[in-house]
């Protein structure tokens, strides 16, 4: 029976790794035990002591790391070698966990205090649905992990030893990934060393063994089919969605792209205490995106555009296609994720049946999709539905995706979701019956914002594109970070990681300067798009035709509007080129025959626009909605901006019209918000807390309007619960000054307030925390000193 304890080899060659004996003279190790030596020591429990061996085969490379030995004498004797059973060399083909698999070995957390060696059994199970991309096998320890050490890890000599499964060697131990707490080991299966033509042909020099790998999982012919093109799927998954391209500096000459790892950042979420029934004491205030979402597999997902919703989808369909989730959330792991962006397949398609969808995700290899096997692997509750965006659907489209996923949750009840959304887009009990659980993504703090920013410019200095700017690049981070740490008004636009995307394109352009409001620094960085260099460049004229930022602005105005006002995120071509054709004919130098070089102009070389499948969308909705918030005041069309407040699909377009506007249209906007809030009770706090948003994108209010604005953010104060300090921390940095004496308040309007002031955020927040750090209500006190600690220093010119 194997493993046999005389065959647990200890290997000494470039350092000090462990090995499983094949025979007594043939010795199976890691590569990278031995590394270019041509000799090694092994040594076994009942052998003949230490015996010098020969390097006879060796692989180091991304799909191996093995190398076979061989002894110059026998390693065991004859009345050992004559106990050991024939060795079975197995594979895994199916992904279900395999319990009770083992690997032996000699690590340095066994090592005693005078440095001698000793053995470790590593009990666990297999995971083949781990590490799939990197082709290794993922044995997790099911006893508690060694605690680590000061310069190695503790499993460092275990490199070399057998994987044993059901008996059979199925891998060898190359590599304890960090991140797993020491929990988990990583191993090169012996299909891909005996499949190597050296290694057999070693192996035939030195013995008359014959290695013939056994599925231990036999598949049937549709198993086995099924199994290929899942992971030929999560390759195109874990390539699709891999990099995040940065808002800003996106030409084609000039793009910064950020490898997701980089990009992504484990925010902060705050799960709310009344969408639970459960009391403030029961809920934590925050917790980092792994530790939030332990052992949940339903859950919707709120955040403000910007707040790195999309961004977390991604992270979770690249980590859950390459099986290197978390520990956190081992809940998801082996699922099959599907990125399901609403906003692109609710316009143009329809929501997705089943055979469909990954068609309409447009997945290249959708055609030779086995028949059946997304139902076949949904059935197995092996799905992972990413939900991006229901907020970017109209709203009265919003009860066709509620349909959607109840009929594929009720069909495929072990289906996980992640669903995203903007604060109150939908109701709390929008999927009531399913088990989802509400999370908020918090702002970032000063310390994510400065992570943020040396990512961002560490991601620029690595582009090949931006060769030139590595001399200077370190200089441009101390001072934006300077700057930022410095500037309360810089501080509360960074914790948003789009305006701090913003802040880093718009600072690293104009050399270090930098707006001090919201729409100076949307309008600062969508013309840094517009505004191509391409001028400079020689190339503005190879589509035919130049259009100078008036003229696209004008074409891109035209565009946004129709599909703000169709309530859409894209448009056909034929549709686009009609709009693109009316607007050149208010514009003196273009004629009709301009349309199409104009559109295609547009789409090249305009870093705003893309064309996919016959269709045109923008390549994000920020700027999509500052460009339809211009037409919108241009035109004068206030009422449909009013008329369609309360949804949050038109948020950012209110903002910025207001932020467009000269006093007279902005005062006029401001006011008939205000009134349709007093008029319409469902919509009031939503509408009213919009209005006051939007002041911090004025660039004059009329100090009667302001005060009518403020006159009923002050009526939704104090927040009586949870939910209503979600939705009171929607306005911004402008409600803290509206907050009341927290001593007026009761236990439970204080611990709203309280969470109110955390999830606003920034330096204008830390005051008012403080005078709730001495409260009476314990509740209130931890809310207090979370989110004081997570605001860290106060700038210096703070105070308001």
């Amino acid at each position: 029976m194997n493993p046999h304890r005389s065959r647990v080899a200890a290997v000494f060659g470039a350092r000090q790794g462990s090995g499983y004996l094949l025979g007594p003279r043939l010795v199976l190790t890691a590569a990278h035990v031995v590394e270019e030596r041509d000799t090694a020591e092994a040594v076994v429990f009942g052998g003949v002591g230490e015996v010098l061996c020969d390097v006879v085969w060796r692989r180091k490379d991304d799909a191996c790391d093995a190398a076979l030995l061989v002894a110059r004498v026998d390693i065991v004797p004859d009345d050992v070698a004559a106990e050991f059973a024939p060795l079975r060399w197995g594979e895994l083909i199916r992904l279900d966990t395999q319990e009770n698999c083992q690997a032996i070995g000699f690590p340095l957390v066994q090592r005693d205090e005078q440095d001698n060696l000793n053995s470790e059994q590593l009990l666990g199970r297999v995971k083949p649905g781990s590490s799939i991309l990197s082709g290794r096998y993922v044995l997790e320890s099911s006893g508690t992990p060694p605690q680590p050490t000061a310069d190695r890890s503790p499993w460092s000599g275990l490199s070399g030893a057998g994987l044993f499964c059901k008996g059979a060697l199925i891998g060898v131990v190359i590599t304890a990934p960090t991140g797993w707490h020491n929990g988990r080991v990583e191993a090169v299966p012996v299909r891909v060393i005996a499949d190597d033509p050296g290694f057999r042909n070693a192996l035939g020099r030195h013995s008359s063994t014959d290695v013939a790998v056994e599925a231990l999982d036999e598949l049937s012919n549709q198993e086995r089919e099924d199994n290929e093109f899942e992971v030929r799927y999560r390759r195109y998954v874990a390539h699709r969605h891999g990099q995040v391209e940065t808002l800003g500096h996106s030409s084609e000459l000039g793009r910064i792209v950020w490898p997701l790892d980089t990009a992504f950042l484990a925010l902060e979420l705050a799960e709310t205490a009344s969408r639970r029934g459960r009391s403030a004491e029961e809920v934590a205030t925050g917790k980092r995106v792994q530790a939030a979402l332990h052992g949940r597999s339903r859950i919707l997902l709120q955040g403000a555009a910007g707040s790195g919703k999309t961004t977390l989808m991604h992270w979770l369909g690249v980590r859950a296609a390459q099986g290197d989730l978390p520990a956190e959330l081992d809940q998801l792991q082996g699922k099959v994720p599907f990125v399901v962006p609403l906003r692109s397949l609710a316009c143009s398609q329809g929501l997705p049946a089943v055979d469909r969808l990954l068609s309409d995700l447009e997945y290249p290899a959708a055609g030779i999709q086995p028949v059946g096997w997304l139902a076949r692997l949904l059935d197995q509750g092996r799905g992972l539905l990413l939900v991006d965006g229901i907020d970017e659907v109209q709203h009265d489209q919003r009860p066709r995706v509620r349909s959607w996923l109840e009929g594929l949750l009720s069909l495929y009840p072990d289906t996980a979701v992640v669903a995203t959304s903007r604060p109150s887009a939908v109701p709390d009990d929008w999927l009531a019956g399913y088990d989802f659980t509400v999370f908020s993504v918090l702002p970032m703090s000063p310390a994510d914002v400065g992570t943020f920013i040396d990512r961002w410019f560490s991601s620029l200095r690595e582009s090949p594109d931006w060769a030139w700017f590595s001399n200077s690049a370190e200089r441009y981070r101390r001072s934006l970070r300077a700057r930022v740490a410095t500037r309360a008004s810089l501080a509360e636009m960074a914790a948003n990681p789009r305006l701090c995307s913003l802040i880093c394109a718009v600072g690293l352009e104009r050399r270090g300067f930098l707006p001090e409001d919201p729409m100076s620094l949307h309008d600062a960085a969508i013309h840094l798009l517009v505004d191509r260099r391409d001028m400079q460049r020689g190339i503005a004229y190879t589509e035919g035709i130049a259009l100078g930022r008036e003229s696209q602005t004008h074409l891109l105005d035209a565009l946004a509007l129709w599909m703000t006002m169709n309530g859409t995120t894209e448009i056909t071509v034929s549709r686009a080129l009609r709009i693109v054709e009316e607007a050149l004919g208010s514009l003196r130098a273009y004629t009709a025959e301009d349309a199409e070089p104009a559109l295609r102009h547009l789409a090249i070389r305009s870093g705003v626009l893309r064309e996919t499948a016959g269709t045109i969308t923008f390549e994000h909705s920020t700027v999509r909605d500052f460009f339809a918030a211009h037409a919108i005041v241009d035109k004068g069309h206030f009422g449909f901006l009013v008329n369609h407040a309360h949804d949050p699909q038109y948020e950012d377009v209110v903002r910025m019209a207001v932020g467009h506007s000269g006093s007279q249209d902005a005062n006029q906007v401001l006011l008939a918000l205000v009134e349709r809030g007093d008029r319409e009770p469902e919509h009031r706090a939503r509408i009213h807390l919009l209005a006051t948003a939007s002041l911090a994108y004025a660039a004059r209010v009329d100090p009667n309007v302001d005060k009518e604005v403020l006159r009923r953010a002050e009526a939704l104060i104090p927040p009586a619960d949870d939910a209503s300090a979600d939705l009171l921390a929607e306005a911004g940095t402008v409600v803290l000054d509206l907050l009341p004496d927290p001593d007026a308040l009761t236990a439970e309007e204080a611990r709203a307030v309280a969470l109110t002031a955390c999830k606003v955020g920034g330096p204008a927040a830390a005051a008012f925390l403080e005078r709730l750090q001495g409260h009476t209500d314990p509740a209130v006190r931890e809310r207090a000193r979370w989110g004081r600690a997570r605001i860290g220093p106060v700038p210096g010119n703070a105070a308001r």
